[in-house]
C-alpha cells in the first residue's frame, strides 16, 4: 500500500503543495523584484516627476544642462541636475527601463547604497569629463552616463564573480541592455558621456572589488 503524501498548512506557507501554482506567485515575483531594485525605481519616479515639471517649463535644460566648462560660469550643480532631465518620452522611457533593468542585474552583487553611489558619481564623472572636452553652447541632459557606469560595473562583477551571473544572454531584460548598449549613442555628445561614465564605472568597481565592498 502505497503511503499518502499529505500538504501540511506549513508546507503551505511556505509554497509547497497547491499553493505553488496560486495567482498570488506573479504577485510574489514583482514584489521580491521591487524589493531588490527599489533605489532605480525611487529614481525611475523622480526622473518621472521632473519630466513632467519640466514640460511646463520652456528650455529646462538651458538652465539645468550640462555645457562646456566655459559657459558653466561657476554654475557647477548642473553635473548633478542635468541626470535628472530628459528630452522627451522616448528618452525617458529608454534611461528608465535600462536603470531598472541593470539595476535588477546588480542586485546579486551590490547593496543598496553601493548602487546609489555609483550610478551619481559616475554619472557626474561623465558630465564633468564632458563639460571638459565641450566647446560651443552644447548641452546634454539624461540619466545615461549613471547607467553606463552600471553597465561597466555589472560587467566587471559577471567576469569576477560568474557563479552569481549565470543568466543567459537571451532572455529579453538583457537582450533590451545590449541592444541599448549599441544604439544609445545616436550623436557624438551622448557617445563621449557614455564612454566618460563606462570609464568611470570601470574605474571605481575596480576600487570596489578591491576594497571588497562587492
Amino acid at each position: 500500500m502505497k503511503d499518502k503524501k499529505f500538504t501540511t498548512k506549513n508546507q503551505i506557507s511556505r509554497g509547497y503543495g497547491a499553493n505553488r501554482k496560486t495567482p498570488y506567485a506573479a504577485l510574489r515575483v514583482i514584489k521580491k523584484w521591487a524589493k531588490s531594485n527599489n533605489v532605480a525605481i525611487a529614481f525611475v519616479s523622480v526622473f518621472v516627476v521632473v519630466y513632467i515639471v519640466s514640460q511646463c517649463t520652456e528650455d529646462a535644460f538651458l538652465y539645468l544642462g550640462t555645457t562646456g566648462i566655459n559657459n558653466l560660469n561657476g554654475e557647477y550643480y548642473r553635473w548633478f541636475t542635468c541626470l535628472f532631465l530628459h528630452y522627451n518620452l522616448r528618452h525617458l522611457l529608454a534611461n528608465s527601463i535600462a536603470l531598472l533593468v541593470v539595476g535588477y542585474l546588480l542586485a546579486p552583487f551590490l547593496k543598496k547604497r553601493q548602487t546609489l553611489f555609483l550610478f551619481l558619481s559616475g554619472g557626474m564623472l561623465s558630465e564633468i569629463a564632458f563639460s571638459a572636452v565641450c566647446t560651443g553652447q552644447i548641452y546634454d541632459i539624461g540619466a545615461s552616463g549613471g547607467i553606463f557606469a552600471l553597465l561597466a560595473c555589472l560587467i566587471v562583477c559577471h567576469l569576477r564573480y560568474p557563479e552569481k551571473s549565470q543568466f543567459p544572454w537571451y532572455r529579453p531584460d538583457v537582450l533590451f541592455i545590449l541592444l541599448y548598449f549599441v544604439f544609445a549613442n545616436s550623436s557624438t555628445s551622448a557617445f563621449l558621456v557614455h564612454s566618460f561614465g563606462f570609464t568611470a564605472g570601470i574605474l571605481i568597481s575596480f576600487l570596489m572589488v578591491s576594497a571588497g565592498l562587492c
